[in-house]
């Protein structure tokens, strides 16, 4: 058995092989052929020696025919498509569920694949949606009764959003300026400001455009529902909803948004259970 050390081939991002899959157990529930399984343990970890961490972190996960825009960029917490490079190229879809603990020692009688590989911009995606489950954006309770519950406009802003795939990096609020402040009643409005973020390293004018369309049908659905009625905003004021390229945006502006993670819209409890912080 080779030694393991600091040098080891593995990297966190990296797919490991079908001779790999097969011999660690690693097959997908539902598509066992379609298995892809990807390191999800970060580089430092894996550089440990495995009598000090003796395992290694895997996400299991099947290669998808067709990716949807809303598992793209991170969006989503809990189910990721993202797209591998290579002489192998393709998509594959993994699900915050399909996390897995296997022996070090054990994955160091087998080497990662190189004909599929991460871009270093796929790379820190991945990184991102990791993090995502631990690390999410926090509403009001009340807020998000109002948005969900109340007006179902989460899920106009998720069919706004999801035409566009990949070319819009995801949706931001703003609540209240940042101050969390106890609403009551209808009258009593939470300000809503919505930044459409969108990519610039593609056809920038396509996904401005992009960006710009969902944003006008955001700020309609916004409208017709909460202010159309009586002439007077109720529950959410929507002050602003502005499309923004991913190369403008300032780290001090960035600070101050907060990602409305668009698998919000999947929750279909009945009745609606309690929603994880965000």
């Amino acid at each position: 058995m080779a030694e393991w050390n600091r040098d080891t081939l593995w990297r966190q991002g990296h797919l490991l092989g079908s001779d790999a899959v097969a011999a660690l157990g690693l097959r997908h529930t539902a598509e066992p052929e379609q298995t892809l399984a990807i390191v999800a343990s970060h580089d430092c970890d894996l550089a440990q020696h495995p009598d000090g961490e003796p395992v290694v972190e895997v996400m299991v996960g099947s290669l998808l025919a067709k990716k949807e825009g809303t598992y793209v960029h991170a969006k989503s917490a809990r189910k990721l498509h993202i797209e591998f490079g290579g002489a192998s190229a393709c998509w594959g879809e993994f699900e915050a569920t399909g996390k897995f603990a296997i022996d070090k020692w054990a994955l160091n009688e087998f080497q990662p694949r190189t004909d599929a590989t991460l871009s270093p911009e796929d790379q820190a995606t991945f990184q991102m949606w990791l993090a995502s489950r631990y690390r999410r954006s926090a509403f009001p309770d009340e807020f998000e009764r109002r948005l969900i519950r109340e007006t179902k406009l989460n899920e106009k802003i998720a069919k706004a959003v999801k035409p566009h795939g990949e070319l819009i990096v995801g949706v931001f609020f703003d609540v209240d300026g940042g101050v969390e402040v106890t609403r009551d009643g209808p009258d009593d409005t939470y300000t809503l400001d919505i930044t459409i973020l969108h990519r610039a390293d593609m056809d920038f004018d396509a996904a401005e455009k992009a960006a710009t369309e969902a944003a006008k049908a955001i700020e309609k659905a916004f409208t017709d529902k909460l202010f159309g009625p009586t002439k007077k905003w109720q529950h959410i004021e929507l002050r602003s909803c502005e499309p923004l390229s991913e190369s403008v945006l300032t780290y001090q502006v960035f600070k101050q948004l907060k990602r409305w993670r668009l698998d919000h819209m999947s929750l279909a409890a009945d009745p609606q259970q309690p929603l994880p912080a965000d």
